[in-house]
């Protein structure tokens, strides 16, 4: 994975994420609705103080301020939204590894798609626990190592055409699959529970939504790799389609934990 600078760098870009959450938006034909798994499981709306690390592009937030939450909403991530803050919202750059943030600060703090892009893993457990209030609830949440098939393949081909050897994905560390067992180091799991979906992508916009995972890569290719890359999968998804679309089943795991004290 890349480092901090790295990602703070290519998250600045906002079409990062801004094409794959409007692709996901638009080409859900089994949509997962992880706003409602998440304020269903959290008890929301309510007066509690919540931090979302890793927040984005600040869409969770917006979503539990529009119920009409109560309790302070803070958004930390890498690169911070461009979100006005209101009296009860808050948006700031910030490192999940030294959270800016005193002791027993929140009663919930969540973390989506996120644990696998921290390179200290334990730290940023040690800084959630430090500023979560005592019996208050952490949740996270990871893709499945099988979600995306076609686009897991089609870049392990890349490297291997490329000659950059093994590819590091944002699950290869942290998934669906591991995830209560990687918590359990750090907190009560008290449960895990798995959502399963599906993108159906037109053929013709696979390749600006492969384009979008590029700038996240540990190899960053050059201009004129990125020209050929981006004609290979062109090609690939043109063999692969299925009635003019990619397929692609998603599958995430919704854990939630408390301390274990």
């Amino acid at each position: 994975m890349k480092d901090k600078n790295a990602f703070r760098a290519a998250y600045n870009d906002g079409s990062v994420l801004g094409t794959k959450t409007d692709i996901h938006s638009r080409y859900s034909s089994i949509p997962i609705d992880l706003h409602a798994a998440i304020t269903t499981r959290c008890g929301l709306p309510n007066e509690l103080a919540l931090l979302d690390i890793g927040c984005g592009t600040g869409h969770l937030l917006e979503h539990i301020a529009a119920l009409g939450h109560r309790g302070r909403l803070f958004g930390l991530d890498l690169v911070r939204p461009p979100i006005r803050d209101t009296p009860s919202k808050r948006y700031a750059a910030g490192d999940a590894e030294y959270l800016p943030f005193p002791n027993d600060t929140f009663d919930i703090i969540t973390c989506l798609h996120t644990l696998g892009h921290l390179g200290d893993i334990p730290a940023a457990m040690n800084e959630a626990r430090r500023v979560l209030r005592h019996h208050g609830m952490y949740v996270a949440t990871a893709n499945s190592l099988y979600a995306y098939p076609h686009t897991h393949r089609y870049r392990c081909r890349i490297h291997d055409e490329f000659g950059w050897g093994e590819p590091k994905f944002t699950t290869t560390h942290v998934n669906a699959e591991n995830l209560e067992q990687t918590l359990a180091l750090h907190w009560h799991v008290l449960s895990v529970d798995f959502l399963v979906g599906e993108l159906r992508i037109p053929v013709e916009e696979y390749a600006d939504y492969f384009a979008a995972n590029i700038p996240t890569w540990d190899h960053t290719p050059t201009a004129s790799e990125q020209e050929k890359i981006l004609q290979q999968i062109n090609q690939w998804a043109r063999e692969d389609q299925r009635d003019g679309y990619i397929v692609e089943p998603k599958r995430v795991a919704v854990a939630v934990c408390t301390d274990n004290q």
